[in-house]
């Protein structure tokens, strides 16, 4: 991203440069006035803020983003983390909020499950520093009807909860001595609103539990390691 920054930062002058926080985005664009000399530049980014692909991409994220327009590049681009406040800028492209945003070095902690298996993590910058992968046991889903079929249901469900408290634990346990810029959840999304309602570490925390939603299949460590090069990922569309 940094070299990309630098080969727009290069291309063009005349250009609109804009940063978008969560909460503004998309009307925040759609009320640019710049002046007459970038008209043209306004109404082409009020119209590709409302392309289906960036308000998908917008609403998976939830980070606000950063446009750069001009003659020779037009990008929306969707950071992996919020922008702290709107900004408009004319003539030379300006990168400075996001390559700040790439510098930084943040603690991000990573609550990967799926029903039966959990990896957790938290990282400080590039370095894992803290996890816990772990396994609970819960019954596949009985088919045969009947009363055994409700007797096994309701013995799924306990397991279910015992399964969450158990993780809801390790997490108090694992990442109560750290203030996590961020909190990432993947795998089951099903999953997240009862693990939020049995853990105290992420119901006093829900501020800082992005809403995007990690692709994992297996909770283990490899998915747990990988996991930050997803989260570092930003979001390009070029007109």
């Amino acid at each position: 991203m940094h070299r990309f920054l630098s080969s727009l930062e290069t291309s063009a002058e005349d250009s609109v440069t804009v940063y978008i926080a969560p909460a503004s985005f998309p009307h925040y664009a759609e009320s640019l006035t710049p002046g007459r000399k970038y008209d043209t530049h306004a109404a082409e980014i009020r119209e590709a803020v409302k392309t289906g692909a960036v308000v998908n991409g917008a609403g998976k994220y939830g980070t606000g983003a950063a446009i750069f327009w001009s003659e020779v590049g037009k990008q929306i681009i969707l950071p992996a983390f919020p922008i702290a406040r709107n900004k408009v800028s004319q003539g030379k492209l300006d990168g400075s909020v996001l390559r700040d945003m790439l510098d930084r070095k943040y603690v991000i902690g990573v609550v990967l499950v799926t029903w039966g298996r959990y990896a957790l993590g938290m990282f400080d910058g590039s370095s894992l520093v803290e996890c816990k992968i772990g396994t609970g046991h819960i019954h596949k889903e009985h088919k045969k009807g009947g009363r055994s079929q409700k007797r096994f249901a309701r013995r799924t469900e306990e397991q279910k909860k015992d399964f969450l408290r158990r993780v809801s634990n390790r997490i108090e346990e694992k990442f109560g001595s750290f203030l996590p810029a961020y909190i990432f959840f993947g795998g089951n999304r099903l999953i997240l609103k009862p693990l939020i309602q049995e853990s105290r570490y992420l119901q006093t925390r829900t501020d800082k539990i992005s809403s995007r939603i990690l692709d994992v299949r297996y909770a283990d460590r490899e998915a747990l390691v990988g996991s930050l090069a997803e989260i570092n990922k930003s979001l390009v569309f070029t007109f």
